[in-house]
This record gives C-alpha cells, sequence and structure tokens, in this order.
C-alpha cells in the first residue's frame, strides 16, 4: 500500500521486542476512524505492540495487556482490515465503502447492504474482500476495500 499525503494517521503491530513489523492496521486521513481502529485494536490484539502515528510523530505506544492470540494466517496481505476482524456488521450508516484494485488502482464505490445481502453481516473484510475482484482490469485484480466516512453536508 502506498503512502500518501492524505494518510496521516496509522497504527501498527510491532512484535514485543519492536524489532519486526507484524502489520499496518489502518491507515486514514481521519483522526476520528484513526480512533476508533485504535481502541479496538487495543481490545483486539493483546500482548502486541501497539504504535499510533500522526504522520511520522509518534501519538501513543503501548504494549496490550494479555498474551498474543492472533494467528498469522489472519493477516492477509495488504488488507488493513486484515485480522482486525471487522465485520460487515460493524459498519454505521454513515460509512461507505471504497474498493480499490491492487493491479490497476481502478475504485468504485461499493454499496454496503449488498455485501452484507450476500456475505451475511459476520463476514469479515478480509473474507469479502478475497472474493471480490476488479471490474475493470483484464486480470480482474483483488480488491481492498477502505470504510469511508459519509459527508455531513
Amino acid at each position: 500500500m502506498a503512502n500518501t499525503a492524505e494518510d496521516n494517521f496509522r497504527i501498527e503491530v510491532w512484535d514485543r521486542e519492536e524489532k519486526a513489523l507484524v502489520e499496518t492496521i489502518c491507515r486514514s486521513p481521519d483522526s476520528f476512524i484513526s480512533q476508533a481502529a485504535w481502541q479496538t485494536a487495543i481490545r483486539r490484539r493483546p500482548g502486541m505492540l501497539l504504535i499510533h502515528y500522526n504522520s511520522r510523530h509518534v501519538m501513543e505506544k503501548i504494549t496490550t495487556p494479555g498474551e498474543p492470540t492472533v494467528p498469522p494466517q489472519t493477516i492477509v496481505e495488504g488488507s488493513i482490515h486484515a485480522g482486525l476482524d471487522v465485520s460487515l456488521g460493524d459498519l454505521r450508516e454513515w460509512h461507505t465503502l471504497r474498493a480499490w484494485c491492487r493491479n490497476c488502482s481502478h475504485h468504485a464505490e461499493v454499496k454496503a447492504p449488498a455485501l452484507i445481502r450476500r456475505y451475511g453481516k459476520d463476514a469479515l473484510f478480509s473474507t469479502v474482500e478475497r472474493a471480490l475482484l476488479c471490474t475493470s482490469c483484464d486480470r480482474g485484480g483483488p480488491v481492498r476495500l477502505e470504510i469511508h466516512k459519509l459527508p455531513r453536508n
């Protein structure tokens, strides 16, 4: 995933010794989404070192209580939601979804209710991402789902 000027906030999971980056949970231009992901990561990443960044500055850094329980197979390459156990049922009415193709960078809005009807509200983002394919490129590349907020006006 390429960094852009809009990806100010990010949450990274490191091993306890802070020698290896395990995964990047969230990249977002929105501080509210980043804070929500931070609180969820604290609950769902026991025994891991979490670092919350604003650009290159560390905002928060903690080792969560408990023993690590995230099996490596839940971490899916390129998915910002992988292993976080975000399900389609976690979405709220003010969220919109956008799918990005990893091959051709084509992007399109995706209707959450349609995904819920097709996969169920308990379906995890990592599962849905693997099932969706790009409709624009010749290779039908895999997609990455992103959560955005509806504008207030």
